[in-house]
Formats: structure tokens, C-alpha cells, sequence
């Protein structure tokens, strides 16, 4: 990796690239993880969003469907109502299946609430290397089955479901919707996927010429896999709930919003997706930021980052049929 130092540096989009100087790229270990863990707390500090929104917050323990321990979500809502029955927004936060917390997610959610009057619902799933799947399947299904199953009293529409997240979380909510659509429970209708991390085979490949040399790295890719498998990323038999690409048929899968930085390391497997949903005959959407990388979301000013919030906005009211 030291030789190719810079490989990618004249690609990255002007507007985003003062990140990688104030923030070096390292590769995420067992050594460095709780450090790690502690400079992203800190980096995103607790907010009180209905200081900052004409929304309520609260978090709920709910039960886990699977025998595990209870769930913690947190709960957005507008105070001034839209409908009569709010959209669900449910919301899986990334940070590699190892870090990250709803924190990250908690300012989005509370403007798609106010804006737009949906319920917004984020979960705490359990992270690894101290849990291993299927415990982030559980915990994110069981807290999405939870709103279902309450949806009165959360005063939701299950009819209008949409499912997201970003990096580890857009995995996981890619899981979850082949795990959802098999298990015919009930139906999700929008799956938003933003820098998705959805195969475990790019952690072993060589390196990409341009793309994953910064932010999120094939090494910290590789700790990431393996330890939210607990084995070695790239094995035969591993579940497609946990590896979506690993899915040998995406159809069922609800009109899918998919969105990707030209040197980010998981652009092939994002492509390779979309090409997949197509084929499958799933409505999808791919956008390609050129020289964005994994830490984009930072620069929410940036040219593309308004225009990836304007198209993925605008996917998610049109499959819901709210436009």
C-alpha cells in the first residue's frame, strides 16, 4: 500500500478532499478498535434534535423475536402531522458492523421527519467482533417487526416502509430486505443504499488502482467482514442474509435507490448490485459521484452531496407514492 501512496489523490472532488489531511486514513484493527470507537463518539456528539427540529424524540427497548437480548430504538416523529398514518423511515447506521451508533443518523432522520412527516425509526443493533451474525439480522428485523406489529400506536402506515443506511448499515438493510422478502411476514417498499458494503469478497481481492485508498480500506474492510462473520471473509456457504451479493436472485426486492462514490472502495460491488436488481427485474437507481470517496457524507454543502440528497429524497417519497 505505501508504494501506491496518492494513487488516487488527483481523483478525489476538490470540495471533499481537506478531509483526508485533517482525518489521515489508518487502517482499522483489533488493536486500534476501541480507540477508534471512542474518536467517532466523540466526532458525533449527542444532539437533542428537537432542539434543533419541530420533532419529538424518544427510545424504547423492545423485545427481540429471536431470544435475544431486548432492542433499543430511537423513535422521530413531527409534531405537526402530515397524515393521517405517517411513512416509516427505518434507519441502520454504519460504522463497518463494528462501530457507529444511531447518533449518526439522528439529524437525517429528524429532518425527514420534519420536512416530509415521517415517523423515523433507528436501531442500536448489536455490533461485532463481540457479536457475530446473525445477531445484527436479528436485532434489525426484530426492531422493524416491532414498529409493524405496534404500528397503531406508533401511528405508521404499513403500507408506505422504507428501509436504509449508509456503508455497513446500507448491508445490512440489504440483508434484511432478502431476509424480510423470504420470511413474507410483511413488505417493505424502499430500499435506500448509500455507499453500500454489501460483499465480503472485496475484502480478499487485490487492491482496486484507484478506488478504496482512502477512509474505508480493504485492510479495515477485511477486520469488518471477519469480524461480523467470525470466520474468514470469501468462504463458500455464507448466508446471502448477511452477504448480499452473495444473493443468487435479488427479485422481490422493493424499487431499490443505490448511490456511490467513484473511488470508494465499494464501488464494483455497488455496481455489480445494480446490475444484478435490474436483471432481476427490480426497479433501481445508481448514481456514481466522480471523486467522491467513503467520507463524503462530511461535506453535505459539496455539489453532489446536494444532489444525492435531492435524488435519494425523491426516490424515497415517489416509491412510497407520496409525489
Amino acid at each position: 500500500m505505501n508504494e501506491q501512496k496518492n494513487r488516487s489523490r488527483h481523483l478525489v472532488d476538490p470540495e471533499i478532499i481537506s478531509v483526508l489531511d485533517l482525518f489521515p486514513t489508518s487502517d482499522l484493527t483489533g488493536a486500534t478498535l476501541m480507540e477508534s470507537r471512542e474518536n467517532q463518539a466523540k466526532m458525533i456528539p449527542q444532539m437533542d434534535v428537537t432542539q434543533l427540529f419541530p420533532v419529538t424524540w424518544e427510545e424504547r427497548a423492545v423485545p427481540s423475536y429471536f431470544g435475544g437480548p431486548d432492542i433499543r430504538i430511537e423513535i422521530i416523529k413531527p409534531r405537526e402531522l402530515k397524515y393521517d398514518k405517517m411513512p416509516l423511515y427505518y434507519s441502520i447506521h454504519g460504522g463497518g458492523m463494528v462501530m457507529g451508533s444511531t447518533v449518526g443518523d439522528r439529524s437525517a432522520n429528524a429532518a425527514l421527519a420534519a420536512q416530509h412527516g415521517f415517523c423515523c425509526v433507528s436501531v442500536d443493533y448489536r455490533l461485532a467482533p463481540e457479536h457475530i451474525q446473525p445477531s445484527q439480522l436479528h436485532d434489525c428485523y426484530s426492531g422493524l417487526k416491532w414498529c409493524i406489529e405496534h404500528a397503531e400506536e406508533l401511528g405508521i402506515d404499513i403500507q408506505k416502509v422504507a428501509v436504509g443506511g449508509s456503508s455497513a448499515g446500507a448491508g445490512l438493510a440489504a440483508g434484511l430486505a432478502l431476509y424480510i422478502r423470504d420470511q413474507k411476514e410483511f413488505d417493505i417498499h424502499h430500499l435506500r443504499l448509500r455507499s453500500p458494503m454489501l460483499d465480503d469478497r472485496t475484502s480478499i481481492s487485490s487492491d482496486h488502482p484507484y478506488a478504496g485508498e482512502f477512509v474505508w480500506t480493504s485492510r479495515s474492510n477485511y477486520f469488518g467482514w471477519k469480524s461480523v462473520l467470525g470466520h474468514e471473509p470469501g468462504q463458500e456457504g455464507t448466508s446471502e442474509y448477511y452477504v448480499p451479493a452473495r444473493a443468487k436472485s435479488l427479485a422481490g426486492l422493493p424499487p431499490t435507490y443505490i448511490s456511490i462514490g467513484s473511488i470508494d472502495l465499494f464501488i464494483d460491488e455497488a455496481i455489480l448490485f445494480a446490475k444484478q436488481l435490474a436483471f432481476d427485474g427490480v426497479l433501481v437507481e445508481l448514481h456514481v459521484y466522480p471523486g467522491y470517496h467513503h467520507l463524503a457524507p462530511a461535506f453535505p454543502n459539496a455539489h453532489y452531496s446536494q444532489e444525492g440528497a435531492k435524488s435519494s429524497e425523491y426516490a424515497l417519497l415517489k416509491a412510497l407514492e407520496l409525489v
